[in-house]
């Protein structure tokens, strides 16, 4: 009950700060109160994030404070106004059957959103860094590249419902925030194409293969997504009015994009094209930037306070070591090898940017993720009706509102694609329901021909069965846990790899004790303190392949307060002492030496799908080791 509170307070805190932000940027009085509702929760979730990190700064992450910020929320909901009396709706056949499904696939979601979290990136830091500032009382910083240094405004609203309500109240804000940009997106296809064609567009994107990976996981895409969408419905109100109200909000929305994940620079930067079709396009410009850095800048400074480089540690050849805290020339190194090179599998040019949404679309590499965190089959599907569409309205296409929005996305996608960013497709989901609604438009405005019609529906349909399907399908993992009331243990056993060395240290070791451990996907699960030791994104603990120095590892084991060690995966046949002795591997010397002992070993089972496969029997390990000072030669 208590989660169920909670959840409830911090929507409407969500709905509140929009609302009255609505209200104050003189916007709510041109708006439907569908609209209204909309654009409150996706303006207001980004606003509680900003304004959560002023409280976490201040050392506030404690029950006042954060019940504080959710009843000043709340207090916006006054300006939301009171939703007027409508007439009775006469759905269609095809309607009912479309808010059927839609009521399923809801359904389903509440399923995942009962059960543990048990996604890798969110228990390695999504769900992990909230953890441990409440844990603190506060922000720390965290230094640690790719996932601890990053723009973290969305993980921020995932503080008071965790702080409140609990692991419950947090994976049930997940599923109510990734619902909060299906209604928009909802919201906004019909303001252009009626109510039929949103909802089919609404469910295509609801169980898109990627938003099913994310949406009720601590995964930030899909929340971003709604920033996208915001940002892109205001900027057409403000080509179509001349208002500078709306590019605030514009400005807002694609700050808290940038607030949330790097490529939101990029966003940003895209929109500055869109700003050029408006009128007194240089004060509209001064008013995006502004309001665009307001929303946007906190973890950039945080970042450059701490390490002088606010994207850290991208900026290193250029700052130098002289002035960069955290991190060195070697693991630079190692960082553009290991996670720029690893992250890329087609060169950076024009023409493989042309051909990467269909490569990666039929392709198996893990390097874009596509097989099971995709983008669906719908859009290729549609791709020749698409390009007639475009080509028989051509002369239209300079005087058309959706011009600006075509420009973002091809300015976005060309920057992303050619900076050399990571090519997993998931990374464009944030801009993937503008694509939808545009190529919706162009559909719809030819759909007339019985050509282009039959060819459409059938896409739809089969689109819209196949990830229906693949949503029952993943959905199956949640019933086990729901339906016959397994233990969360028996769950999280299940659905993560090397559980069972969480069960051990939960019940063996103090809440004090300080583990150094190399398993991401445990990091949230253990009730420890935690020390995530990455091989190249962090230096405090050199575990880089080069670094062999047994002594050097232990003194920088006890500078971090490292109290226990939980090993790789070890196999069970032969001696532990035989295997490499580098990086990681350096706590073999030091057991040698009684520097470490061992003090618990459990069996490592790997789940290779939470969805498909249970996990595999396998003759691998986790040893548990304990610092020894007392018997240790090193100083």
């Amino acid at each position: 009950m208590t989660a169920l509170l909670i959840l409830l307070l911090q929507t409407a805190a969500c709905i509140g700060f929009g609302a009255f932000s609505l209200r104050l940027a003189g916007v709510s009085k041109f708006l439907l109160w569908s609209e209204r509702l909309a654009w409150s929760f996706i303006l207001g979730m980004g606003l509680l994030g900003w304004l959560v990190f002023f409280v976490g700064i201040l050392g506030a992450f404690t029950t006042g404070p954060l019940v504080g910020t959710l009843g000043l929320g709340i207090c916006g909901l006054y300006f939301l106004g009171r939703p007027i009396s409508i007439d009775a709706i006469h759905l269609s056949l095809i309607e009912r059957l479309l808010i059927s499904l839609l009521a399923l696939v809801a359904v389903l979601d509440c399923f995942e959103g009962i059960a543990p979290p048990a996604d890798g990136d969110s228990l390695a830091y999504h769900f992990n860094l909230p953890k441990e500032f409440l844990r603190d009382q506060k922000i720390t910083f965290v230094a640690r590249a790719i996932d601890g240094a990053v723009p973290l405004l969305i993980q921020m609203t995932y503080v008071p419902v965790m702080g409140l309500g609990g692991e419950k109240a947090l994976t049930l804000w997940t599923m109510i925030s990734s619902w909060g940009v299906a209604y928009f997106l909802f919201v906004l296809c019909q303001r252009h194409l009626g109510r039929t064609w949103s909802l089919a567009l609404t469910l295509i994107w609801m169980t898109t293969p990627a938003v099913l990976y994310g949406g009720g996981s601590g995964q930030v895409e899909v929340r971003i997504a709604g920033f996208v969408l915001l940002t892109i419905a205001a900027l057409m109100r403000a080509k179509e009015t001349g208002l500078a109200r709306y590019v605030v909000i514009a400005g807002l929305a694609a700050g808290m994009f940038v607030g949330a994940k790097y490529t939101g620079l990029m966003f940003a930067a895209a929109c500055g094209f869109y700003l050029l079709l408006l009128r007194q396009w240089p004060k509209q410009m001064v008013v995006f930037g502004v309001t665009s850095v307001a929303l946007g800048f906190q973890w950039y400074f945080w970042n450059w306070l701490h390490t002088g480089d606010p994207l850290f540690p991208v900026l290193f050849d250029l700052i130098g070591p002289d002035t960069y805290g955290f991190w060195n020339a070697e693991h630079h190194v190692f960082f553009k090898i290991r996670h720029f090179a690893a992250e890329t599998h087609l060169p950076n040019t024009p023409l493989w940017m042309v051909l990467y949404p269909f490569i990666s679309t039929f392709a198996t590499s893990p390097k874009f993720d596509s097989e099971r965190v995709g983008l669906g089959p719908l859009l290729l599907m549609l791709f020749p009706m698409i390009a007639y569409g475009v080509w028989k309205m051509r002369a239209k296409i300079p005087a058309s509102p959706w011009l600006g929005p075509a420009i973002v996305l091809l300015v976005f996608y060309s920057v992303w694609y050619l900076t050399g960013s990571s090519q997993r497709v998931r990374h464009l989901l944030p801009v993937y329901p503008v694509l939808l609604l545009l190529c919706g438009v162009v559909i719809r405005k030819i759909d007339d021909d019985r050509r282009v019609r039959v060819p459409v529906l059938v896409a739809g349909f089969l689109t819209i069965g196949l990830q229906v399907a693949a949503n029952g399908a993943s959905s199956l993992n949640y019933l086990r846990y729901v339906i016959p009331g397994e233990s969360r243990d028996a769950f999280l056993s299940r659905n993560v790899s090397g559980y069972a060395a969480v069960e051990w240290i939960n019940r063996n070791l103090k809440p004090t004790d300080r583990v150094l451990v190399a398993d991401r996907q445990l990091l949230y699960l253990l009730n420890t303190q935690t020390y995530f030791g990455h091989n190249f994104a962090q230096i405090e603990i050199d575990l880089l392949s080069t670094q062999t120095d047994p002594e050097r590892f232990y003194r920088e084991l006890r500078e971090q307060k490292i109290t226990h060690i939980l090993s790789l995966p070890e196999p069970r046949q032969g001696h532990p002492a035989t295997a490499a002795a580098a990086g990681y591997g350096l706590w073999r010397p030091l057991l040698k030496i009684k520097c470490l002992k061992i003090i618990g070993n459990t069996d490592f089972r790997f789940v290779r799908s939470r969805s498909l496969t249970p996990p595999a029997a396998s003759d691998r390990q986790h040893l548990i080791l304990e610092l020894d000072t007392a018997t240790c030669p090193i100083i």
